[in-house]
């Protein structure tokens, strides 16, 4: 299904802070809905990149031509999937498009921690290193061109909190 979202890389200003930045990643959940994560330029007093945030398309001053139709395959979403080097299964409820353009689907494991009575945490991997169902296999061929075409960020791992304050790296959202 194609989406209309911000092509990444968009320089914008955030219409409620008035920061001037960059849209870095987009993420697109099982309702269709899309958030942008928002790099303001600029370094904190201990010379790191000042903190990404989310926010929705409207808060954007963007132009029609900022928007591009991009590829979704929702079919993934709401079916059960499995990274294939850890283990790692469940639900897959989130795409995240990264600037470079490869896709990581967000995995939440059905079930709670044993003696936490708190749900297991969600986690996100590059779909072209997941298996399950709805997702087409790659040969090895068309997995070598997709990772040099569209290389997949290592370590890129945030926490969407409740207050849309985003951890230093980046989706368990």
């Amino acid at each position: 299904m194609k989406c209309r979202v911000l092509k990444l890389g968009t320089e914008c200003t955030d219409r409620a802070t008035e920061l001037n930045g960059t849209v870095t990643h987009w993420i697109i959940d099982m309702g269709k809905n899309v958030d942008y994560l928002f790099q303001p330029r600029g370094l904190d007093e201990n010379q790191q990149p000042l903190k990404k945030f989310f926010v929705c398309s409207e808060r954007l001053d963007v132009k029609p031509e900022n928007f591009e139709k991009v590829d979704v395959p929702f079919k993934i979403l709401g079916s059960q999937v499995e990274d294939k080097a850890s283990g790692f299964a469940g639900m897959a409820v989130e795409f995240v498009r990264h600037i470079n353009g490869c896709f990581h689907v967000v995995i939440q494991p059905a079930g709670t921690l044993e003696g936490k009575n708190t749900s297991i945490e969600r986690n996100d991997f590059d779909l072209r290193e997941c298996r399950g169902e709805k997702i087409p296999e790659l040969t090895t061929t068309e997995l070598t061109a997709s990772k040099e075409e569209k290389p997949s960020p290592t370590g890129d791992t945030f926490k969407r909190e409740l207050s849309q304050s985003v951890e230093s790296s980046i989706p368990n959202r």
